[in-house]
């Protein structure tokens, strides 16, 4: 049989089989060469679209402190660590109290031996005074007791201030929080020696925490405080925390063009990470029930923007197009235009050309434009 195939086709006369073959050639061309160019495609949609301004920045807090010792000593005991949060006149460490209590003892028995001099040279004096108004003493005899009635005075006073010195020493080797807040940064371990001033722990105050946010002058004049901002952490991208344009910084950066913005939020303090990397997106404006185009359906030409729309027919038209609001983290622009809602747009349109018709399919939602852009219309 297959012989037989082989024997009917070459006994086609030649004119025959050079029209077969011009007919597959040309089959083959119109399915390949000449095919309308598959292009993604996505429906023009309306809902509500924020204009957000983005900038990048670190988490701080308002009040960010540093736990010294105010006297020279040994670390006995470290009672807090990284990470736990610490209330106002908590005590924190302890430095090493031997020494010190060595130094209170002594003083407080010079203490008590200059009030017993005192008190013996008080009933001297006492005595000589009495002397004195029985005639048996003269006035110029009792002035030598009353000179060592005050010395004595003032040698136990003295010896009561080193005491009241050597107990306020001795009071500083016990650590205290400064204030309520979480525990940065444990720098000292039990046995460290430190100096007064030497930072022991860094405490930050999480009642009022933000991000330091720097943002492109350009839009420095559209940001007020109080805006409401998205706050989205390095280490949480998939949870977006609400909140607020705190204060604008009054200098700017010459070499880099930008400006700080603190925009402040709310998170658990066990979950606070001072320094941590946050991009913050300030709203601006609101498009309220406007056309929603995805932002890779935006094309630019001499400062236009514009997207291509498919007719019924499969064939590109370009359309001009305003955008009226977008935000770097959402996958749609608000836009005005002579736009359909429903109507097909051509996503990533570069190259193609107005009247050339197209082979149109939909991207595949989970690919990462379904999910995120009906979170733009929120």
């Amino acid at each position: 049989m297959p012989l037989a195939r082989f024997c009917s086709w070459h006994s086609l006369p030649g004119w025959a089989m050079g029209l077969t073959l011009l007919l597959a050639l040309g089959v083959g061309l119109h399915l390949t060469v000449f095919a309308p160019p598959p292009v993604s495609v996505a429906e023009v949609t309306r809902g509500n679209l924020p204009d957000e301004i983005e900038g990048t920045g670190t988490v701080t807090a308002d009040v960010l402190a540093n736990v010294a010792s105010e006297i020279t000593g040994r670390v006995e005991g470290v009672d807090v660590d990284e990470g736990d949060f610490v209330h106002k006149g908590e005590i924190v460490a302890t430095l090493d109290r031997t020494g010190l209590r060595r130094q209170l003892e002594a003083a407080r028995a010079k203490v008590a031996a200059a009030d017993a001099v005192a008190a013996e040279q008080r009933r001297e004096w006492v005595r000589e005074m009495g002397l004195v108004k029985t005639g048996a003493a003269s006035v110029e005899d009792s002035q030598e007791y009353a000179e060592r009635l005050t010395v004595a005075q003032d040698d136990a006073r003295t010896a009561e201030a080193e005491a009241s010195a050597l107990r306020y020493q001795l009071s500083l080797t016990r650590i205290p929080a400064l204030f309520s807040g979480v525990v940065t940064r444990r720098w000292v371990v039990p046995g460290a020696s430190v100096v007064p001033g030497e930072t022991m722990f860094t405490v930050a105050d999480t009642r009022l925490i933000y991000v330091r946010a720097h943002v492109d002058q350009d839009f420095t004049g559209d940001l007020k405080q109080g805006e409401a901002a998205t706050v989205i952490l390095r280490g949480r991208k998939n949870q977006p925390l609400r909140g607020t344009v705190l204060r604008m910084s009054p200098e700017a950066d010459a070499a880099t063009e930008e400006t700080v913005a603190d925009v402040t939020f709310t998170i658990p303090r066990e979950e606070f990470q001072l320094g941590e990397w946050a991009n913050v997106f300030i709203r601006v404006g609101m498009a309220k029930d406007a056309l929603l185009v995805p932002t890779r359906a935006i094309a630019w030409m001499a400062g236009r923007s514009f997207v291509f729309a498919l007719d019924r027919h499969n064939v590109v038209q370009r359309v001009a197009v305003r955008i009226l609001a977008h935000s770097p983290r959402l996958p749609w622009v608000a836009v005005s235009g002579s736009l359909r809602l429903h109507e097909p747009v051509v996503l990533m349109p570069m190259g193609l050309k107005p009247g050339e018709r197209v082979s149109p399919h939909t991207p595949d939602p989970s690919a990462g434009m379904g999910a995120a852009g009906r979170g733009g219309t929120r």
